[in-house]
């Protein structure tokens, strides 16, 4: 035993300097791809230190029920195999945490563990002196709890202790439950957030929210709206699972088939994460998906005992002037709503008699119906909504309604009814909300309704203080066009009449005694690339609004046409990426769920050819407006370069810009190419996106 002791402690020596020299020089490292799989292995060999220092401690609480020589020979050799599986776990922990796990969380499992390390080292040197001894075990034990606690929370995500309980507390999914809440967040809660949360977002990616999300990770966005064939969380789990960029890695819980399929649809159907099951089309095949596979006992369907109504009947009653639907494709229940107040006729609703069984909604606001109309309402015995507003009904037009058991909401908004309708609607025995703003009804008419109603709720409309002052909205630029040459004139809109639009040019904060908007306002750009405005709205008896800013560009030189290459990856609204790069529109936000200004490149580059053999200028710079994620390290761009060319086939580079290493990037990058004043015909733009990385690109400028 005495002979391996001073190759264990040399041994010891030489990791703890090796785990020093590591944590000095942690930023400057960069872990080669043959040495990630020892970093990987610290899950495998993490809990023989965990519980090697647990044994340490029991050892040493019933150390008097041991022999003394067996016990120091059993300690130190345990302390020593401690030691060293606490020192090669924490080397490999470290190493694995420069992949790219950066996070509040990590932070203190790192370095508790790293402090654990030196303790357990130091129980080794410190070994003959019994007091600091026990001091520094239990130091340690304490570390291992407080840093195997952040540990797992890094593993499964903070909230996993308690989310057996938080799990039965979440509310009831029903039909105007936004589908990603639903049904596509917690696929993503259950299959992805355990390396992608605020704590440990692996790759830079935060999967627990929608705005964390949109910022998307190092690789770019999660999702392409429209598109789920290039959309990076549908790619990386079709990857084979021995794929090293397959995910969930392998031994995760994998996406079923079904998951997958919803998520695709979803993307598909625009990625809109407030669409809910109740607004989508009938045939929609989001629709049809989420009802056949998804919706299942999570919906509380209605206890119709009624038969359904033909799908030719719906059909015949359907017309410009009357919507007839289904309330959902597994229930027989019929909305139906009028429209068109000069082309109504009698025949719109003495038709519905054909299906008076299944109307459970009825929407007759607006009409010229008078009380003999509602007679023939009586008879939709299964009816739940009805509403009459603006109509021209009576009170007594409510009483054949009695008749009605299963009302639920009334609306009679803008009708001239009183307090007499109390009268009828008190035989309403379901009556759950009824509708009373802008009638005949005092404010005492109303608090007498809420008293003899309790069980209903009276909706009375908003009532202003006449007291109180409200806020303006800011004004707005009328037409999104904001590039344009110098002398051009903006218009600037405000949705109220008769406010006062006040604005600055040079870039201070407008008041009451800026220049007063008129007409329209011609901006000289004074030789700038660009020019502020600022305005903000008054009027009398209303707070001020906020200030607007709007940002206006030099034009520059127009290409006589603009041919892109490569269409690049575009959602179906959003028209072609040539249009997009010369439409006179700059955008200064990263809304890139929203790409009808954006332009997306990642598997073919960004090839664009500005065609100026008519007009034949000198050109002497050329501006790409890109969008760089914020949370990017590097940027995704390796490099951008223009040609010239006067016959599009021999081509002369002119500049060329390397962007594959710069790091922190702004969010917005104008990358400019200077070159000596030319004037070919031809000039070819390459924008070269980085492996699995994307080129937004927003606007092409020429000077």
């Amino acid at each position: 035993m005495k002979r391996p002791i001073p190759i264990f402690l040399n041994v010891l020596f030489f990791l703890h300097i090796f785990l020093a020299f590591l944590v000095v020089f942690e930023t400057y490292l960069e872990i080669p791809f043959w040495l990630q799989p020892l970093g990987r292995m610290h899950p495998l060999l993490l809990h023989f230190p965990v519980a090697f220092i647990v044994l340490l401690v029991l050892l040493n609480l019933f150390r008097k029920q041991i022999d003394p020589a067996s016990f120091e020979k059993i300690n130190y050799f345990l302390l020593l195999l401690t030691s060293l599986t606490t020192v090669l776990t924490t080397i490999m922990g470290l190493l694995l945490s420069l992949e790219g796990y950066e996070s509040e969380l990590m932070f203190l499992h790192k370095w508790i563990g790293i402090a654990i390390s030196f303790i357990v080292y130091a129980l080794v040197l410190m070994y003959q002196s019994k007091k600091v001894y026990q001091i520094l075990l239990y130091t340690g034990f304490v570390g291992v709890i407080f840093g195997g606690h952040f540990g797992a929370g890094l593993t499964h995500g903070s909230h996993f202790l308690m989310e057996p309980i938080t799990a039965a507390t979440k509310k009831q999914i029903d039909e105007n439950t936004p589908i990603y809440t639903a049904y596509v967040q917690p696929v993503l809660e259950a299959k992805c957030t355990g390396c992608h949360n605020p704590q440990k977002h692996k790759g830079d990616l935060d999967l627990t929210s929608i705005e964390a999300i949109a910022k998307g990770g190092e690789n770019g966005e999660v999702w392409l709206a429209h598109d789920p064939k290039e959309s990076l969380l549908l790619q990386r789990v079709a990857l084979p699972l021995e794929d090293e960029e397959h995910m969930p890695p392998d031994g995760k819980t994998q996406l079923t088939e079904q998951e997958i399929e919803l998520i695709e649809s979803w993307i598909g159907h625009g990625a809109d994460t407030e669409i809910s099951y109740a607004l989508l089309k009938k045939e929609d095949s989001l629709k049809q998906l989420v009802l056949k596979k998804w919706l299942k006992s999570n919906i509380e369907k209605e206890a119709y005992t009624f038969d359904f109504a033909g799908s030719k009947l719906i059909e015949e009653l359907n017309s410009p002037y009357r919507s007839v639907v289904q309330k959902s494709p597994s229930s027989p229940a019929i909305e139906v709503a009028i429209y068109g107040r000069s082309a109504y006729k009698t025949e719109f609703l003495t038709d519905l008699t054909k299906i008076k069984e299944q109307v459970v909604y009825l929407n007759l606001a607006n009409l010229p119906i008078d009380d003999n109309a509602l007679q023939l309402v009586s008879d939709f015995k299964n009816l739940e909504h009805l509403v009459l507003n603006f109509t021209e009904i009576t009170n007594d037009a409510l009483a054949p309604l009695i008749g009605n058991a299963k009302l639920q909401t009334l609306s009679l908004a803008g009708t001239t009814v009183d307090i007499s309708i109390l009268n009828y609607v008190k035989d309403f025995k379901n009556l759950k909300e009824l509708f009373v703003w802008n009638t005949q009804m005092t404010d005492d008419d109303i608090a007498t309704l809420a008293k003899e109603l309790p069980s209903v709720m009276i909706n009375e409309g908003y009532i202003p203080n006449p007291e109180e002052k409200l806020s303006l909205t800011p004004p707005v630029l009328i037409g999104e066009k904001n590039i344009i040459s110098s002398g051009d004139r903006i218009s600037l809109g405000h949705k109220m009449n008769g406010v006062s639009i006040r604005y600055t040019l040079d870039e201070t904060e407008p008041n009451e005694e800026s220049a007063i908007y008129e007409s329209g306002i011609a901006l000289d750009l004074e030789g700038k690339r660009s020019k502020t405005v600022k305005a903000m709205v008054y009027k009398e008896g209303w707070l001020p609004s906020e200030v607007s800013s709007f940002v206006f560009y030099d034009k520059g030189i127009v290409p006589d046409a603009l041919e892109v290459v490569h269409p690049g990856i575009l959602s179906s609204y959003t028209g072609e990426a040539a249009k997009i790069l010369n439409d006179d529109v700059k955008i200064n936000a990263n809304t890139y769920y929203y790409s009808k200004f954006w332009a997306s490149f990642n598997i073919k580059p960004l090839i664009a050819i500005a065609d100026f053999s008519t007009s034949n200028p000198k050109v002497r710079e050329i501006v790409l407006s890109c969008g760089i994620r914020g949370n990017q390290k590097k940027s995704p761009v390796d490099y951008i370069a223009v040609w010239g060319s006067d016959d599009k086939e021999n081509w002369k580079l002119l500049k060329k810009t390397n962007l594959g290493n710069e790091k922190n990037m702004d969010k917005l990058r104008e990358v400019s190419l200077k070159f000596p004043e030319t004037s070919y015909k031809y000039y070819k733009i390459v924008g070269q996106p980085k492996k699995d990385n994307t080129i937004r690109a927003n606007q092409l400028f020429f000077f």
